[in-house]
């Protein structure tokens, strides 16, 4: 855009370098070098609002994700309870990709004044105003950009209206490589698990298989009990497949839960019932700070009655979020060495294998050090 046409239309961009800054900072939000907050911050100032939002929703109006700025915490609270009556995500969930709407393009001024959404939440909480747009629409759901405008903003003027529409290409082109990046998840999961021949699923947030290894190709083709019927994992067995079928959606749920993830061991037998039952895990991969495309969501892993060493790594990296460090201390916990004996082989202090040992109690859900050793065993 030529510099004359805008630089007086906002505090925040006055020169071109201004200009480049703030798309700069969302360039820098897509690759994880920068919090999307940060970038959503210079929007808002960009577009003269309150606060800006960025959100996804799926096509039950549930809410996926939402990342918003200075505001009150109610509205994280109040808007995914009330995204099924907010005529703004229907606006948005209709309207074309990169298609500008203010309030008045949506609603007329004596319906908003009867509408529930505007008179129990948008004026209460001093947000009665909005200028968005959808940036993405991915199987069913979306994803869209707001400025949220207090009362003393105003509805947003034509100027800050095309600062709007022109800033939004940019951040959906972020958005868009924040989420080719996310995409790569499964295909690195089921690589590291591929090297150590294990037997492993990768699922999407609707339970569908979006990867698999191919020792797992071979367990569902082999007559083992596993089967995939149009892209969902399923035992053969009506009373083993209801167990996998609760495992899988009890992984899904706690993806919404704070604290460390919930591992689930699902018993699966063939039709030769002489033959050595399959042992899976189910267990949710862990939730990135800002992660919008929800792919993958939940790890299905085949075993024997024990796990291997090697195999014990791998869940512990990919189930728990362990680092290299942490799953180590962990193995050498495992195989029944003293604190004292790890800190001197790995030549640190037993303070440190101590706080690291905290850490990895915490992401593994216990609170002794005894609990965490048997826990590790299990694995």
């Amino acid at each position: 855009m030529p510099q004359g046409a805008w630089i007086w239309m906002s505090p925040l961009i006055r020169t071109d370098e201004d200009w480049l800054s703030t798309i700069g900072v969302f360039q820098s939000a897509g690759v994880g070098a920068q919090s999307w907050e940060t970038a959503l911050e210079g929007f808002a100032q960009a577009t003269g609002s309150r606060s800006a939002q960025l959100t996804g929703v799926d096509s039950n109006a549930s809410v996926l994700f939402n990342v918003i700025t200075n505001i009150d915490p109610l509205v994280h609270i109040l808007f995914p309870a009330t995204a099924g009556i907010n005529p703004r995500v229907k606006a948005a969930r209709e309207a074309p990709v990169l298609r500008i709407l203010a309030d008045a393009d949506f609603i007329t001024p004596e319906d908003s004044r009867r509408d529930r959404f505007y008179q129990e939440v948008a004026r209460p909480l001093d947000v009665p105003f909005i200028c968005m747009t959808t940036l993405e629409r991915q199987e069913g759901s979306f994803i869209a950009l707001a400025s949220v405008r207090s009362q003393r903003d105003g509805h947003i003027t034509r100027e800050q209206r095309e600062i709007f529409a022109a800033l939004a290409p940019h951040v959906r082109s972020a958005v868009r490589t924040h989420r080719a990046l996310e995409g790569h998840g499964g295909a690195v999961l089921t690589g590291a698990m591929e090297a150590l021949s294990i037997p492993a699923f990768v699922c999407d947030r609707s339970g569908r298989v979006k990867s698999l290894t191919l020792a797992a190709e071979a367990l569902v083709t082999g007559g083992l009990g596993l089967q995939l019927k149009a892209g969902q994992l399923l035992a053969c067995e009506p009373d083993d497949a209801k167990a996998l079928a609760n495992a899988i959606d009890a992984a899904l749920v706690r993806l919404a839960v704070v604290g460390p993830p919930t591992l689930r061991t699902v018993i699966v037998r063939g039709r030769d019932r002489d033959a050595t039952p399959l042992v899976l895990d189910v267990f949710p991969l862990p939730v990135q700070p800002y992660q919008f495309s929800f792919d993958p969501r939940v790890m299905i892993v085949a075993r024997g009655a024990r796990g291997s060493k090697a195999r014990r790594t791998a869940f512990l990296q990919s189930a728990f979020g362990l680092t290299s460090a942490e799953t180590e201390i962990a193995q050498n916990l495992a195989d029944g060495q003293s604190t004292d004996a790890i800190a001197a082989e790995r030549g640190v202090t037993v303070g440190t294998v101590r706080a690291q040992i905290k850490t990895i109690m915490a992401k593994l859900g216990v609170s002794r050090q005894v609990e965490l050793v048997v826990r590790l065993s299990q694995l």
